[in-house]
């Protein structure tokens, strides 16, 4: 177990330390002497209501500030050490959603920046395409000028910061940043897989039917091998004498 970052000799030494830490934070010795009355008195933490459980919590944090540990802070306010355990979770969490907000904040200012960069980008481009040329000429004693408006492709510099302009705005949103395949929605892709077994089994199915048509109707007949049904007469005998011993 780590020790506390400061020691005293006794128990008033530790007290006379918090308050002094506390009163300079802005917290009265009464404020404190009620938060260790309400263990005395209720004998598991007392009637504590929304304003004493704020003030406990504070105190907490600065006594932590102070560089007490939790078995100090818990004998300075007389609670146990799973409730300074609790206050200190508690005041971490409520820190951690303050620097997101004051975050989001940042965030959100940062994107209105980049777009009205952008839209001055745009609009300079568009005036960089028009250029006005002012020509000069002397006649006899009198000067004239001509103001000559001319249109040319523009400044492509503009274009450049304007697509940067968009690249930081993707960047804030988060929306070039790859999801893990696990995270991925694969509600598509399981129809897309889906539809091709469909259409996989149908083709099938439509090349089984055409197969069925095109064959040729086959016409079952019963054959019977009873003597007594026997029409056919056997073929004659050929002679013997017919028979070529040269054609074997």
């Amino acid at each position: 177990m780590a020790r506390p970052e400061v020691e005293f000799t006794s128990d008033d030494e530790e007290l006379q330390y918090a308050v002094k830490a506390l009163t300079k934070a802005g917290i009265t010795v009464q404020q404190l002497e009620g938060i260790r009355a309400l263990k005395s008195t209720g004998g598991t933490g007392g009637p504590y209501n929304r304003e004493m459980l704020g003030l406990r919590r504070w105190m907490v944090q600065e006594l932590l500030a102070a560089r007490l540990s939790n078995r100090q802070i818990a004998n300075v306010l007389k609670v146990s050490k799973e409730t300074v355990n609790a206050d200190r979770h508690f005041n971490r969490d409520l820190y951690t959603q303050e620097i997101l907000k004051n975050q989001d904040v940042h965030r959100a200012r940062l994107l209105k920046e980049q777009m009205e960069l952008k839209d001055m980008a745009l609009q300079a481009f568009e005036e960089s395409k028009t250029k006005r040329v002012l020509t000069t000429g002397t006649n006899g004693q009198n000067d004239s000028s001509m103001t000559k408006i001319e249109e040319g492709p523009g400044d492509a510099s503009f274009l450049n910061v304007a697509k940067n302009s968009l690249v930081e705005q993707a960047k804030l949103l988060g929306l070039n940043e790859p999801r893990p395949v696990e995270q991925q929605d694969n509600t598509y892709r399981k129809f897309l897989t889906d539809l091709s077994q469909t259409i996989e089994k149908e083709r099938e199915a439509k090349a089984t039917d055409e197969r069925r048509s095109n064959a040729l109707p086959a016409k079952a007949s019963v054959v019977s091998f009873e003597p007594d049904n026997e029409t056919e007469a056997w073929p004659d005998a050929i002679p013997l004498e017919t028979i070529n011993e040269n054609d074997y």
